[in-house]
């Protein structure tokens, strides 16, 4: 298994458990819509950061690992990536421009002049999620793909 291949699995791992949060935080406390306390606002940025936070130090030891084992990456591991950055990218951005039209169409039908601050904030968040969920998850079906049909 490769460093790529790994740490996409520590990616989907990451991430997945930030949505198993969510789901357990909604389920608990109602949408975003109920949220009348600031605890709850402030649980969801915490998990989003702790999330990030851990994805940043996955990557930045899985270029230390690249460099101290002098992991070479081939031309599959990079078109692997490559398309897999293109897909998550763009899941990703047809996500937000569904949760953007839902949002501007909540409004709109409640005779609302604004929306609160944070809801723009939330579906960059995730976004940002769905991004790196995707990224990962394509890159580990191509990696099984190509395994497949090299043992064939």
């Amino acid at each position: 298994m490769t460093i790529s291949q790994k740490t996409a699995w520590a990616q989907l791992a990451i991430f997945g458990a930030l949505v198993i949060g969510w789901v357990v935080l909604f389920t608990i406390n109602g949408t975003v819509f109920y949220w009348q306390d600031e605890t709850m606002k402030m649980t969801f940025y915490w998990l989003c950061a702790a999330a990030f936070a851990a994805l940043v130090i996955i990557n930045i030891t899985a270029s230390i690992l690249k460099g101290r084992l002098k992991a070479a990456t081939d031309e599959r591991d990079r078109m692997i990536l490559h398309k897999a950055s293109l897909w998550a990218t763009g899941v990703s951005y047809s996500f937000v421009a569904a949760l953007l039209l839902a949002l501007a169409i909540t409004y709109m039908n409640s005779g609302s002049e604004t929306v609160p601050v944070y809801f723009p904030f939330y579906i960059v968040i995730i976004g940002g999620v769905t991004l790196l969920l995707t990224q990962a998850i394509t890159a580990l079906l191509l990696y099984g793909r190509k395994v497949n049909h090299a043992e064939s």
